[in-house]
């Protein structure tokens, strides 16, 4: 009886002191109303930083509305991938990622204003090439520019929830 009851409340208490420290998950954020809704507009079709985007904005409840007040703007993105270095052989030994993103907010409630001016946001990363296990190398490539795409997407909406708000 007295396990039954121990265990519970030894997860309440966990559970209150985890919220009294201020922990939280990461890439959630503290949220002001004002910036609650946004609307996302990307020019560059596809897109690979706009999926990774959406879900980081949805993740901390931003809604994607079309008549939202803020407008995100993704004006470019652009990935690349250089030999970083060769072997003895002239073969690639490493590879360097690269990732750019260039964005801006705008305020369409004060005549287009910019809230936050373009800007450009750059990753990089630089992984081995194993020439003896090509798939490996080319799933832990994918996983490499899948991260980069995150961490873009959450500089992004650390900047956005930067945004010093009006009435």
């Amino acid at each position: 009886m007295r396990t039954r009851l121990t265990l519970p409340l030894f997860a309440l208490l966990m559970s209150v002191m985890l919220t009294a420290c201020g922990f939280q998950l990461r890439g959630l954020y503290d949220v002001p109303d004002a910036l609650r809704q946004v609307t996302l507009v990307s020019a560059s079709q596809p897109s690979q930083i706009e999926p990774e985007l959406r879900r980081a904005l949805e993740i901390n409840r931003i809604d994607l509305t079309p008549a939202a007040r803020y407008r995100l703007e993704i004006i470019s993105e652009r990935h690349t991938r250089r030999t970083a270095t060769l072997t003895g052989n002239a073969d690639a030994a490493e590879y360097e990622l690269r990732s750019e993103v260039r964005f801006r907010v705008i305020d369409r409630q004060q005549d287009d204003r910019e809230l936050i001016p373009e800007r450009r946001l750059i990753t990089e990363r630089v992984y081995t090439n194993d020439r003896d296990n090509i798939t490996a190398s080319s799933s832990q490539e994918g996983l490499i520019r899948y991260q980069m795409q995150q961490d873009l997407a959450q500089q992004i909406v650390r900047q956005y929830l930067s945004i010093q708000t009006a009435p």
